[in-house]
């Protein structure tokens, strides 16, 4: 399996680059029961990254080996110490699921996500993605023949930075896939204090720049850079932008 660590909580506008492909992991042995997980999420609430992040880890890893054989309400998730975020409500049934702990320091809380999803068959697949961001809402995108979702999240990246996300990802048969060249041949977006509202009528991405700090970042930096690509021109002409999806990716309209 191709797995390679996404880290949300650093103070850049991250284009990931190269190819990422999430899948369904093999059913089979070792899936804990109710109360190892609750045990598990348990600590890691309490001990956070204390031994490296390996618990963590692990109970990533663990959360999605159940959700292979459960489908979880939101109040049976609460019971384990999980949270349901979102849910396509479609046939897929794409939903994330977020345990999480305190970074001890100036990010707060920090969100862990693990997947899943349904085949046509009906059967169930997850996977834990090596990402931190607390997704909140979900769109399915209008593209003929294929299956992509817009993801949107928060996370807090340090004291002076709340990091608003989007991420699009394509389920294709029994497969999820991390690598759709959705943004700049990414498959994410991520900005500093940029606040992202999605307009699925239109498949307008919206993109609120009146928080994004200038001062911070030189004009030459990638964030401004992108931004400047997208339309920016000064917060006075462009306080805000809009990407429109066409079909395959975001672009400027």
């Amino acid at each position: 399996m191709m797995n390679r660590i996404m880290r949300f909580g650093v103070l850049v506008l991250g284009l990931l680059a190269g190819s990422v492909a999430g899948f369904g992991q093999p059913a089979g042995s070792g899936s804990p029961s109710a109360a190892e997980l609750k045990k598990n999420i348990a600590l890691v609430s309490s001990k956070g990254e204390e031994d490296g992040g390996l618990l963590i880890a692990k109970t990533a890893r663990q959360v999605a080996l159940y959700l292979l054989f459960h489908e979880l309400s939101a109040a049976e998730a609460k019971k384990l110490g999980l949270y349901l975020s979102v849910d396509s409500k479609d046939a897929a049934q794409f939903r994330v699921y977020l345990f999480n702990y305190h970074s001890g320091g100036t990010r707060g809380q920090v969100n862990v996500p693990v997947m899943q999803w349904k085949n046509q068959a009906g059967q169930l697949f997850s996977y834990a993605p090596a990402l931190e961001a607390g997704f909140y809402e979900i769109h399915k995108l209008k593209s003929p023949g294929r299956k992509l979702y817009l993801l949107l999240a928060d996370e807090q990246g340090s004291s002076r930075c709340m990091q608003r996300i989007a991420y699009v990802v394509e389920l294709k048969g029994n497969y999820l896939l991390l690598d759709a060249p959705a943004f700049d041949q990414s498959p994410y977006l991520s900005l500093c204090d940029v606040p992202m509202e999605f307009d699925a009528r239109q498949q307008l991405l919206r993109l609120d720049v009146t928080e994004f700090d200038f001062y911070y970042y030189e004009p030459q930096s990638e964030p401004y850079r992108l931004l400047t690509r997208w339309g920016f021109r000064s917060l006075e002409a462009t306080p805000r932008l809009a990407l429109k999806f066409n079909g395959q990716r975001f672009s400027k309209p």
